[in-house]
């Protein structure tokens, strides 16, 4: 078998593999973004952060970090500073907020709590097989309600249930952040055409050099 035949072949298999390993919905990520596939959901080898593929968003594993009022900004005591003081307190890394969603939308980027209890199999057991601390009570959407301004977006982890809450009730908070904190790493199909090209480099010059 001539080298570029050899190479083909690597490739081929390289491209199999990765279609027939399809990646999680859930990756494990380590305070400092590292991606994990050993960190656990609880224990002394725990994930700081998942990333959720379906919706590409970061989120904390801590789903336990305090009850605070709905504000807009981080005001003092609000959800909105809890998830940020947590998420940089847990992790390498800012920006965080609650996540989006109202009752009108469907899962997806415009609600995210819908599209998590989605991806979890739409329990509270499954939640809590997930992340850490998932309490059976009322968390906050960072999503006020659009008919009345002293009310904002609640889910009910218990059953998935969506309703608007007064934002002065102290309800548990949720951190998330855009896009994977993780650094890139290649695609099969990215990596293969990449090892192609050196492949035929090399017979390049081995030719030439004759």
């Amino acid at each position: 078998m001539t080298k570029l035949k050899t190479w083909a072949v690597a490739i081929g298999l390289m491209m199999s593999m990765g279609a027939a390993h399809s990646a999680p919905v859930f990756q494990g990520r380590l305070s400092d973004g590292t991606a994990s596939t050993t960190c656990t959901v609880s224990g002394p080898d725990k994930c700081a952060m998942f990333y959720n593929t379906t919706l590409d968003v970061t989120i904390l594993n801590d789903w336990n970090i305090g009850r605070g009022f709905w504000s807009a900004t981080a005001a003092a005591g609000s959800a909105q500073a809890l998830v940020e003081a947590a998420g940089a307190a847990q992790t390498d890394f800012t920006d965080w907020f609650l996540p989006t969603g109202a009752g009108s939308q469907a899962a997806g980027a415009l609600n995210q709590y819908r599209s998590i209890w989605n991806d979890v199999g739409s329990t509270l057991a499954g939640l809590q097989a997930q992340f850490d601390g998932v309490q059976a009570d009322v968390y906050w959407f960072g999503t006020e309600s659009a008919s009345n301004s002293s009310r904002a977006w609640l889910f009910y982890t218990s059953f998935g249930f969506e309703n608007t809450g007064g934002k002065g009730n102290a309800l548990y908070a949720v951190a998330v952040r855009p896009g994977d904190v993780a650094a890139p790493v290649p695609e099969p199909q990215t990596l293969a055409l990449a090892l192609l090209a050196l492949g035929a480099t090399a017979v390049a010059r081995r030719r030439r050099s004759r």
